[in-house]
């Protein structure tokens, strides 16, 4: 009973330490995708007011729990609860304002963005190593201006002013046109593309047309080939000329009789077996209705 328990809690362990590699695996995904230092009439919260605030986001494809993951500025941090509020969505984000008050709620840090050059974001099980961390010269915030990743027209991604406030969504606010959109554009009668569809299918259906041809001779120079070794057989075996094409030399009945000729000579060239036929006897057990007392020999007449 004591092993039976003692294996138990062994497991319950590694199970433990299982879940919280995984969950530290899944915040790698997390980044400090935007932040707003000095916000006058920008963003605000549910009571109304604007505030400092940063941003995460889970830039991988599957749902994170930030539970017990912590806020760092310079001398201060802020450990975010373990509640299921604090599950982030695949793609999605959340924000927490740096009021420097906790008494409105989870999302509330315990500090300011005032004084600090930097913010970094710890898995519970590594705080010496940051996960992420966004530095950014305080000189260079602007009032109503948010900082942080940007993806410019040639797709590479840096860290900057952002041209518009995004929080919640991505920041980056490029308008992108489809490509399918750039065709309607060039083409808004659909003249190009019915062409180009018809001459597409032209070329596929005259390709398909050689590839048939040619399929077709090659099985019919195999065919004449075949056709010319068997009568090639048929002239040795019978000692006469067989021209390929020409029905007068040999008839088909002619041919016919011959290939049954061959298939019976080639049936002789086998060995006759001789048969050896066994009969063994089966023993039955008595039966009464097989005995000569129960038959009807007797005369059923007295004498």
């Amino acid at each position: 009973m004591k092993q039976l328990l003692s294996i138990k809690i062994v497991a319950l362990i590694i199970c433990l330490f299982s879940v919280s590699k995984a969950t530290g695996q899944m915040l790698d995904d997390v980044r400090i995708n935007e932040i707003q230092v000095i916000n006058k009439d920008g963003f605000k919260d549910n009571f109304g007011q604007a505030l400092s605030w940063i941003e995460l986001f889970n830039t991988g494809y599957g749902q994170v729990n930030i539970g017990g993951a912590i806020l760092k500025v310079n001398g201060k941090e802020y450990r975010i609860p373990r509640t299921k509020e604090m599950v982030i969505p695949t793609r999605g984000y959340v924000i927490f304002f740096a009021s420097g008050q906790t008494d409105k709620g989870a999302y509330y840090t315990n500090f300011t963005l005032e004084n600090t050059d930097f913010i970094e974001l710890y898995s519970p099980d590594d705080l010496n190593t940051p996960i992420d961390r966004l530095t950014f010269n305080p000189a260079e915030m602007k009032e109503d201006v948010t900082y942080g990743w940007f993806k410019d027209e040639s797709g590479v991604e840096k860290v900057m002013n952002l041209p518009v406030i995004t929080p919640g969504a991505t920041n980056n606010t490029l308008e992108t046109v489809h490509r399918s959109e750039l065709f309607r554009q060039a083409d808004p009668s659909g003249g190009v593309l019915t062409i180009t569809a018809v001459v597409v299918v032209g070329l596929n259906l005259f390709l398909l047309y050689i590839i048939f041809a040619y399929i077709g001779k090659m099985n019919m120079k195999i065919a004449r080939r075949k056709e010319e070794k068997a009568l090639k057989a048929i002239a040795e075996a019978t000692n006469t000329k067989v021209v390929a094409g020409k029905e007068d030399v040999l008839t088909n009945e002619e041919l016919a009789a011959i290939a049954i000729a061959l298939f019976k000579y080639s049936e002789d060239l086998h060995d006759i077996e001789d048969t050896v036929l066994t009969i063994n006897r089966a023993a039955k057990a008595y039966s009464p209705w097989s005995s000569k007392i129960y038959g009807l020999r007797q005369s059923l007449i007295k004498r």
